[in-house]
This record gives C-alpha cells, sequence and structure tokens, in this order.
C-alpha cells in the first residue's frame, strides 16, 4: 500500500500503473510519493518524485517484486481469434503501429495490450532495447547489425525482417553493445 501527494494528473497515471502490480492507494499507509513541490509528511518514508518521472517511482517500488511474478516474464497476444500465452525469449520485436501494438515471433505476431514503455521497463534486463519510437527489440535475435546513413542502423533480425535503428536510439544501441 503507498499514498500519493500529487496533482490530478499525475495521481490517474500512477493509479494506472500501480494497478498492475497489486499494489493499492491508501491514505494513511507509512510510504508516500509525494510529487516535487508538494508538502512532505512528517512521521512517513517518503519519496519525492518530479511529475515526468512518475514511471522511475512505479519501476523503484516494483523492483523487488518483479521477478517473482510470472505474468511479467510472459506476454499474452492474440492471433487469429486465438490467445497466445509467449516467453519474452520467443519475441522479436514488439512494435507500436495503426494496428496497435504488436508482438512478433519467428513464425507469427500477435495483438497485445500493454505500450512500448511497458515492456521496455520490466524486459531491459532480458535483453529488450528500444530502436526507435515505435519499435522496442530482443538483442538475441538480431542477425546482423548494418552500418547505415547519418550515424543510423539496420538491425537484420531471425526472421529476415529489417529494423532501422533511429539517430536517437543509435547511440544507445552503441553503449549497450560496447560498439
Amino acid at each position: 500500500m503507498v499514498q500519493l501527494l500529487c496533482s490530478n494528473k499525475v495521481y490517474e497515471k500512477l493509479k494506472q500503473e500501480l494497478s498492475k502490480y497489486q499494489i493499492e492507494i491508501e491514505q494513511d499507509s507509512e510510504l508516500v510519493l509525494v510529487e516535487n513541490g508538494y508538502d512532505i509528511p512528517s512521521g512517513k518514508l517518503s519519496v519525492v518524485f518530479d511529475a515526468i518521472d512518475y514511471m522511475d517511482v512505479v519501476k523503484l517500488l516494483v523492483s523487488g517484486v518483479r521477478e517473482d511474478i510470472h505474468y511479467l516474464n510472459t506476454l499474452t497476444g492474440l492471433s487469429e481469434n486465438k490467445f497466445a500465452v509467449i516467453e519474452p525469449r520467443d519475441i522479436l520485436y514488439l512494435e507500436a503501429g495503426p494496428e496497435g501494438m504488436m508482438a512478433y515471433t519467428k513464425s507469427n505476431y500477435y495483438g497485445i495490450k500493454e505500450t512500448l514503455q511497458y515492456y521496455e521497463s520490466i524486459w531491459a534486463a532480458k535483453g529488450f532495447i528500444r530502436i526507435n519510437k515505435s519499435q522496442l527489440v530482443n538483442l538475441l535475435h538480431v542477425k546482423e547489425i548494418i552500418p547505415w546513413f547519418n550515424s543510423r542502423y539496420v538491425l537484420r533480425m531471425d526472421n529476415l525482417a529489417e529494423l532501422e535503428v533511429s539517430k536517437m536510439y543509435s547511440k544507445k544501441l552503441r553503449n549497450t553493445l560496447k560498439m
């Protein structure tokens, strides 16, 4: 349980994110998340955060529990009116597109509900990295990294798909892979 002292907008975002981890919001909790600019309550453990960094607070709260929760280590996707439970190691990449969020495996693709930001935060330790504003890739399935124009790269995947790493994310890729 956690108490929130923040603006209504941040409250709604935190409430939505915390509910995914079964963390309840309680007014009399000993742990308080306090948005910068709000009064810090005395006698309680308080975490002060900037509104823009609210996801970092969520990560902090769930970091100890995350590995124990099975459903965070799988993804449920819909393909041809059937649901499938997929493990992260089987996913080549995730993409936000006109048809919504999609998870791609070697043999199929699935509609999923969560956001790229969600999977980026919980699966970073599993080798997933953001390569542009709409794609998150599993580095275990990258066959080749091809230097491209303007400090960008093209990743050739196991299924022969070619994904472009934007200039903005290419530095992170280089640092991650020590290139």
